[in-house]
């Protein structure tokens, strides 16, 4: 998996009731690597999660993925590996600051 982090990942359960999320920040170093998630649909909804949780394919998956192996019977509050926080702040290179303050800006999703 490649680092920086792609912006948009799915879960394969419902977190509160959403699926799909855009990875807005990252940082850390090698195995103390993290990303923050935003929900698509609900934006109050926002977490740190592990790098190493993140890429375990048992949990997540690149891409905003419309499949119907998502489990939406399954409502998960609080999930090992995901921390609620208020830290909205956008990494320089997400493409979602205004102005765009950088030329090279994150993938959106997996192209290989």
């Amino acid at each position: 998996m490649i680092w920086p982090p792609i912006k948009a990942w799915s879960s394969k359960v419902a977190i509160r009731g959403n699926f799909h999320f855009v990875a807005i920040n990252y940082g850390g170093k090698l195995l103390k690597r993290w990303v923050v998630l935003m929900s698509v649909v609900d934006s109050d909804l926002v977490f740190k999660v592990s790098w190493s949780q993140l890429v375990e394919s048992s949990n997540w998956e690149c891409g905003w993925n419309e499949s119907k192996d998502l489990n939406s019977s399954e409502i998960v509050n609080n999930r090992d590996g995901i921390q609620i926080t208020n830290c909205i702040h956008p990494s320089t290179d997400s493409g979602l600051t205004i102005p765009i303050s950088k030329k090279t800006i994150r993938p959106w999703f997996d192209n290989s």
